[in-house]
């Protein structure tokens, strides 16, 4: 089992990301069974907003010596996987063992 927690700032977080996060979050149990098939991986996402959500002690020391330019944090199975700046793309694929593509409309 993998246990994601992904810590952020709602200022300077894309919507995107949170987005992209939740979709794999609201999966449905035939979703997570059809991906348990094919890569072998049962996973569990928390998202949890800086100022909000109570953060574990090695989020807040990451914090305590980088400022909140650490942000965000991606944590898995209690460690620090990534933080500051990096692509929420590349880790859910590198993490969860799928492509990950979207597309955004122009204003």
């Amino acid at each position: 089992m993998k246990h994601i927690s992904y810590f952020y700032s709602a200022e300077n977080e894309p919507e995107i990301n949170l987005e992209i996060w939740k979709v794999f979050m609201n999966n449905s149990e035939a979703e997570r069974e059809i991906h348990f098939e094919y890569t072998g991986i049962v996973f569990d996402i928390q998202l949890g907003e800086v100022g909000k959500a109570d953060l574990p002690e090695l989020v807040e020391t990451l914090l305590d010596k980088n400022g909140m330019e650490a942000l965000p944090v991606l944590v898995v199975n209690e460690e620090v996987y990534k933080y500051g700046e990096f692509s929420v793309i590349d880790a859910i694929s590198e993490l969860l063992d799928v492509g990950v593509s979207i597309q955004v409309e122009e204003d």
